[in-house]
């Protein structure tokens, strides 16, 4: 049979589309990135199950929510692949693309990424939470234990009713719970822990572990709890090097990284010798930053900060004072016990 093909003018926000063999209703809302329902609103009286080769449609033009942009898939992309390209996570493009099927992309198809935004540099007690959809600021005050106007404050600019997806935004971290711990030895759980690997970094038996933290879930960890370490004679070393301000770790005598860090003013100077690390405190605050790591030399100690352009300078009251990403870094890798040589 023969079927005229019917061209037609579509509203503003959508565009005409020509029905190609295999196409169904379905198939043509998930390459427009939409839904079948939207599709027979634009096409009153059209009937699903008698689309003919020819006839032409209306489909709601692809629109991204704010803070995102359309990407066209190419041969050989993956949600992760994209999610590496554009600097974000799966979970962010997913939130964004209800109903796409991840295993089943094609050539063609519209999806929309979140934005790069570039991470802001979030006060000490804050820590960055990427806005999903769905998101209102009090939604996020009652996820994370806090206020609406503590958000605010940390967040000055704003725009409650203009959040987008993808948005990075600052949220007060709630105070950690800390365990019984009678050497003050904590490692603050990181994304991807276990307790095996961490038994490991601190040569540890696993069993040790478990019974150091009586309670403790080993398949449910989550990032920021606090587990106490087993003392145990460290398998690192750290080195300070006053006139070079750089901090670096070995592990069992072999280099692991060195950091840029803050020394003594000449009228405080930063002692010399050899120490060890006697206890470990997590978000102590003000000057101290996010970590401390107490020295056997009394009222000093290797610590945060919260004057980040010190770092590289003579500038501290004789402690050796650390960017906080590298001190929270530092503080899981060592032990109370590690033995720090300062020159």
């Amino acid at each position: 049979m023969f079927y005229k093909k019917l061209f037609r003018q579509c509203p503003y926000g959508s565009i005409p589309y020509i029905i190609q063999s295999g196409d169904t209703l379905f198939a043509l809302a998930v390459r427009f990135n939409t839904t079948v329902n939207a599709i027979l609103a634009l096409n009153p009286g059209i009937i699903p199950e008698r689309l003919f080769i020819g006839q032409t449609l209306c489909i709601p033009q692809p629109t991204c929510p704010s803070g995102t942009e359309i990407y066209v898939i190419k041969g050989g992309d993956t949600i992760a692949l994209l999610a590496k390209r554009f600097n974000t996570t799966v979970s962010a493009i997913l939130d964004v693309n209800p109903g796409i099927v991840p295993e089943r992309l094609f050539i063609g198809q519209e999806i929309c990424i979140p934005r790069q935004i570039q991470e802001p540099s979030c006060p000490i007690g804050t820590a960055p939470y990427t806005i999903r959809s769905g998101d209102t600021l009090a939604k996020i005050a009652g996820r994370f234990n806090t206020s609406v106007e503590a958000i605010l404050f940390a967040n000055p600019g704003i725009i409650p009713e203009r959040l987008s997806v993808g948005q990075i935004i600052c949220v007060a971290q709630e105070k950690p719970l800390l365990p019984a711990c009678p050497t003050s030895n904590y490692y603050v759980i990181t994304k991807g822990d276990t307790l095996a690997s961490i038994a490991f970094t601190f040569d540890v038996g696993l069993q040790e572990l478990l019974n150091a933290n009586p309670g403790i879930n080993p398949r449910n960890l989550y990032i920021g709890q606090v587990v106490c370490i087993p003392a145990k004679p460290s398998p690192v070393g750290i080195t300070v090097s006053i006139p070079a301000k750089t901090l670096t770790l070995y592990r069992q005598g072999s280099f692991v990284k060195a950091y840029t860090v803050a020394t003594g003013k000449p009228n405080t100077p930063t002692p010399t010798g050899t120490f060890t690390i006697v206890n470990k405190q997590i978000d102590p605050g003000g000057p101290f930053g996010t970590r401390w790591m107490g020295l056997s030399e009394p009222h000093y100690g290797i610590h945060g900060t919260n004057n980040p352009a010190s770092i590289g300078q003579s500038a501290s009251n004789g402690c050796i004072r650390m960017y906080n990403c590298d001190v929270n870094e530092l503080f899981n890798d060592v032990a109370v016990g590690t033995v720090v040589r300062i020159f």
